[in-house]
């Protein structure tokens, strides 16, 4: 089991890259950490493999993972690789370094390369071939030797579409596989695709704090906050709203303004969450949010549409004012007004869940 305590990462200069970060993966267990460019993903995979420090602690058996080097393989996001050698050269190296035969070196490396079908480049030089092949090179040293941890940061970065497609099809089945041998498996990304195809959970990642633990339903239903929220949905809408209690029904005032405009406020029933808000917030500013999909399909308030774009089996339609709704067919005018029993509250400062 990897475990992690209050892992800290802070550079001298006063950035802060991770914050009290917790967070423990299971034996046999995969994890994806998804989020965008500087959210802390490559930072925290660097602690996990002992190659930056940290304050706080990261265990493995709740033993410090720096005692224990021969347990974790990485695939790191530049590889890693020595590009002017030769991928035979990269894949006998570390097994050249901890001392095994040179015939059984020849066998290990011959057979990794047949596994992710890199026979053809072995005398090729890093540098000469394809990115792709490159990082099926680095892909192919889980199969080098035996380990108890496996992290993989952003695999299919900087590959074509078709290409990530390709490689990311080759690279899930072989997670699931070491991860059903019994090896810890984290990797790193910032495709929801990729992050929701083979993980048990995800951890969602922003600016180097760690947003949300939970497997993809979890997630999808009860976000902890707004930026999980988005993560699993890029079109997930909030905004600016206000709790009130009107002759006992609680009630979420929507089209707030600063200064308040009550010709644009829409008032929508929130009784079904009666008792089920974290404190008091009655009167108070909060977020509201919800789903793409969990649009109106009819309401007061309306926008035309500015474009529509086909997505898989529906439509996601940009209106005028920049709110994206997900619709079953390609309208010229919609709701922007939610689905009363789908709307989540936020806390305003913060943008975590109010929910309990």
């Amino acid at each position: 089991m990897i475990e992690l305590r209050g892992v800290t990462k802070q550079y001298l200069y006063g950035a802060r890259v991770l914050g009290a970060l917790d967070m423990r993966v299971g034996d046999g267990e995969i994890v994806a950490l998804l989020g965008g460019e500087r959210s802390g993903k490559t930072t925290l995979l660097n602690v996990i493999a002992n190659v930056t420090d940290c304050e706080g602690e990261a265990l493995i058996d709740s033993e410090p993972l720096g005692r224990k080097p021969d347990d974790v393989i990485v695939v790191f996001d530049d590889l890693a690789v020595f590009r002017n050698r030769s991928f035979l050269y990269n894949l006998a190296y570390p097994l050249k370094i901890r001392g095994v035969d040179k015939a059984e070196i020849k066998r290990r490396a011959q057979a990794a390369a047949a596994r992710m079908g890199i026979t053809a480049w072995l005398r090729t030089k890093v540098k000469n071939a394809p990115l792709i092949y490159a990082k099926r090179l680095g892909i192919a040293r889980l199969f080098l030797r035996e380990c108890r941890v496996i992290l993989i940061d952003d695999i299919t970065r900087g590959l074509s579409a078709a290409e990530a497609k390709e490689l990311w099809g080759e690279v899930a089945p072989i997670l699931l596989e070491k991860a059903r041998d019994g090896a810890s498996v984290i990797y790193a990304t910032t495709d929801f695709a990729e992050a929701t195809s083979v993980s048990d959970r995800i951890a969602v990642m922003h600016s180097g704090e760690l947003k949300q633990l939970a497997d993809v339903d979890e997630i999808y239903n009860n976000p902890s906050n707004i930026w999980a929220a988005q993560a699993l949905d890029t079109y997930y809408h909030f905004e600016r709203a206000r709790l009130e209690d009107k002759d006992g029904t609680l009630q979420i005032v929507l089209g707030v303004e600063t200064p308040a405009s009550e010709a644009n406020e829409y008032s929508i029933s929130a009784q079904h969450l009666r008792g089920k808000i974290v404190g008091d917030y009655i009167g108070k500013t909060v977020y509201a949010g919800w789903r793409s999909c969990d649009f109106a399909k009819d309401g007061e308030r309306k926008e035309n549409a500015e474009y529509a774009l086909r997505d898989k089996e529906s439509y996601l339609i940009r209106t005028e004012s920049g709110v994206w709704v997900r619709s079953e067919e390609k309208k010229g005018c919609v709701c922007t007004l939610p689905v009363a029993e789908k709307i989540r509250i936020y806390d305003f400062e913060n943008e975590n869940s109010l929910h309990l």
